[in-house]
């Protein structure tokens, strides 16, 4: 598994892109949990483990988007972006809020 960050100028592509392949079946179908990282809240899990619907950058509000089956989780002002990959695939996306909140997305197969 390879960790990187990605630049923000390409954060729209690159879900789009993976987005895509997900909903026309190239990638298998999977589940996935969320989870809130705050300093001064804590650890949270925020979603346990649902479908994966699609995940979704849109620069004109500057919000990252994770849609699960019956959860819609928006992400305001992201600053940094980190996907965990393995074979053309993300296992992890690390998703760095304006105020140092992290989102953890995981997913597994189903």
């Amino acid at each position: 598994m390879a960790v990187r960050k990605l630049e923000k100028s390409e954060w729209e592509s690159y879900f789009a892109e993976w987005d895509r392949k997900y909903r026309e079946g190239l990638i298998p179908k999977r589940d996935v949990q969320i989870e809130i990282v705050n300093p001064e809240l804590g650890d949270q899990v925020e979603t346990f483990w649902q479908e994966l619907v699609g995940l979704n950058y849109d620069p004109k509000n500057d919000i990252f988007e994770v849609a699960a089956e019956r959860h819609d989780h928006l992400i305001h002002r992201p600053t940094e972006i980190y996907v965990d990959e393995e074979n053309d695939d993300i296992k992890v996306v690390e998703v760095v809020q304006w105020d140092n909140t992290k989102h953890i997305i995981s997913f597994k197969a189903k």
